[in-house]
């Protein structure tokens, strides 16, 4: 992975060809699991899906889910309102956010046969974009290892069954924080 500031504004994000291929993989791995949910834990009312508005009363029971979308009181009866209210809109923008991703990785739309690496330009624009997203993968990554605190981090990282997927979430950390250091 390489990342180059572009003229004026935004940079170039340039990822050898397996590390776009995997990207893009649990990026489509995210939108599936939003798509999913988004099918069937959500109000089923045309009008408030038209309106972004609706969603369940209940936190969801996948831990990934349930991280991406927390609580936001305290309270049950307040948090179950709120839900009840936003989730719809929530769940629709990271499916967005996803899908953007996806198509601005362009893998999709296939690549020369004798492509290497993938280059992907990053505005201002889309950089909300991906930093919603790979957050979304990283906190989804981590509820379900079990990854909280950094002991959680040493002892998964230690352990054969989670070892490859905490390297993971770790190269996303670092593709997060160099798309930040280089649009600051």
């Amino acid at each position: 992975m390489k990342i180059a500031p572009l003229a004026g504004d935004g940079l170039r994000l340039k990822l050898e060809l397996n590390e776009a291929a995997m990207l893009d993989q649990l990026v489509t791995q995210l939108t599936q699991l939003l798509q999913d949910y988004s099918q069937t834990a959500l109000d089923p009312d045309p009008l408030f899906a038209s309106l972004e508005i609706g969603g369940s009363e209940e936190p969801p029971e996948d831990p990934a889910l349930a991280r991406l979308f927390p609580d936001a009181y305290a309270e049950p009866e307040d948090a179950a309102g709120y839900r009840r209210v936003t989730e719809q809109g929530l769940v629709n923008r990271k499916i967005q956010d996803a899908m953007r991703v996806t198509s601005d990785l362009g893998l999709g739309a296939g690549i020369a046969t004798d492509a290497t690496t993938v280059e992907v330009d990053i505005t201002s624009e889309s950089l909300p974009v991906w930093a919603r997203t790979i957050t979304a993968l990283r906190l989804a990554m981590a509820a379900r290892i079990g990854l909280e605190t950094g002991d959680d981090h040493e002892r998964l990282l230690a352990q054969e069954a989670t070892h490859g997927t905490v390297l993971v979430f770790d190269w996303l950390a670092a593709i997060l924080d160099s798309v930040l250091a280089v649009m600051e």
